[in-house]
């Protein structure tokens, strides 16, 4: 299976993705962007800082100039090729998967990631013919150190006002470490730290915060430090998820709720762009807050394509990545802002966050995300449509249909032969109910292979 994904390029370390690979692209992207400038950075995976040499070795062979900033977050780098105006950006990473896989992520002059179908389709073609050096050359290019600024910039979001109850952060043993010290810092934020150091083996937990084992050891320490919240990061630091004071985890739009909240008291009538699977609360806040809600395919380049289209002042993502627009040209990806500004909000409100969130999570209930097998995807959907009569029906992503009383979501997975079903309804019977029937009649077209 190809390296070259949907979004970015991920694969397990020798099954296609080593130093050797990284020199190549590094030929490669330079031809494609017809880019001079490179900014480049790692996360803290084993193999990443060689991939990261190697990376800039084929850079410079093809003739970019290079500036790294060495182990970074992901957010932080954006940030720093944004306020650097570097023509592009790669980011030596795989994100929030487990500790074999490492990757890259390629963003261009306008700060968007690289995709599939807008480039790593002509990148992958030419990777193919070219062939890396039997030892790859150790090249020499500056560094800089962004860190500060970038901090500067995030803790500006999160007013003068402080929350005077310690925090809980979990970086997770990602690249973000730095980056949340030093916020917790100059904010003046009482915040305890787990698993700060980088380790790319990631010991204490997976780090993909969505899991529900990668949120214990931060929700018993909220628990335990009578702390006003939690937060966990994933491996590259622009993934975040929140527990509330009692340690429960924090479904991504309904926090997004809260972080509309706070933008929108302050620029009235912006759009707010949420991905389709999003449960309907958020954009009925949006509305009921005087915004206005613009929904967007689920992934990152959907999302912030529709952001950019429509100057949309926060994007939100049920995975848990977060985007904030912070200047006329420049939307960044940032964990770290989305906890400044529900610092800001904890901090005016003077309430727990779990009273925040509760009557949110008590509009409708919530069917977790299922993937079911099936042999071919596209009559599945099919089937779908014709069994559910009556709905409104649309095709952004998958099916979507949508009655009264429930509306759910089947779209098929980029990579792997599986329909991912997400369902919201009036009442938890309805949502039980109508999930069991969907399963059932996709599980009549599940592969036998």
């Amino acid at each position: 299976m190809s390296v070259f994904k949907t979004y970015d390029v991920r694969g397990v370390w020798g099954q296609g993705i080593d130093s050797a690979f990284a020199y190549r692209l590094g030929r490669a992207l330079p031809r494609h962007m017809k880019a001079k400038s490179f900014l480049i950075g790692h996360d803290a995976r084993v193999h990443s800082a060689e991939m990261y040499r190697s990376l800039a070795a084929g850079l410079i062979d093809e003739g970019a100039a290079v500036t790294g900033i060495g182990l970074a977050s992901t957010p932080l780098l954006h940030y720093t090729q944004m306020d650097r105006t570097q023509e592009a950006a790669v980011m030596v990473t795989a994100s929030h998967n487990p500790p074999e896989y490492h990757g890259f992520k390629v963003f261009d002059a306008s700060g968007g990631s690289m995709s599939y179908d807008k480039g790593l389709k002509d990148v992958e073609a030419l990777v193919s013919g070219i062939t890396a050096p039997s030892t790859i050359p150790r090249k020499s290019f500056p560094e800089v150190d962004g860190l500060e600024k970038y901090v500067s910039f995030v803790a500006a979001a999160g007013g003068e006002k402080r929350l005077s109850r310690r925090i809980v952060i979990d970086i997770s043993n990602g690249s973000s470490g730095p980056v949340f010290k030093r916020l917790a810092e100059m904010m003046g934020i009482d915040a305890l730290l787990l698993n700060a150091d980088p380790d790319g083996t990631f010991p204490h937990h997976d780090p993909n915060p969505l899991k529900d084992e990668s949120r214990v050891q931060a929700a018993r320490e909220v628990v335990s430090q009578g702390a006003a919240f939690g937060v966990i990061l994933d491996g590259d630091g622009d993934r975040i998820l929140f527990v509330d004071e009692k340690g429960r985890g924090i479904e991504n739009y309904f926090l997004s709720c809260l972080v509309c909240e706070e933008l929108l008291a302050r620029q009235k009538g912006a759009a707010i762009v949420y991905d389709l699977i999003s449960s309907r609360v958020l954009p009925e806040c949006i509305a009921e807050l005087g915004g206005k809600p613009v929904v967007s395919r689920v992934g990152y380049t959907f999302l912030y394509d529709q952001m950019v289209a429509s100057r949309a002042v926060f994007g939100a993502e049920t995975s848990g990545h977060v985007y904030f627009k912070v200047s006329d040209t420049y939307y960044t990806e940032s964990a770290a802002y989305a906890l400044a500004v529900i610092l800001r909000l904890l901090a005016s409100r003077e309430r727990p966050l779990s009273e925040l969130v509760q009557p949110l999570r008590d509009r409708y209930a919530q069917s977790a995300e299922i993937n079911v097998e099936v042999a071919d995807k596209q009559e599945a959907m099919e089937e779908i449509e014709r069994r559910f009569p009556g709905g409104k029906v649309d095709h952004m992503d998958g099916v979507s249909i949508s009655f009264d009383d429930f509306w759910f979501n089947v779209r098929p997975s980029n990579t792997e032969p599986l329909l991912r079903l997400r369902l919201e309804a009036r009442n938890a019977a309805v949502a039980h109910d109508r999930t069991e029937e969907i399963k059932r009649i996709l599980a009549r077209g599940k592969s036998t292979a």
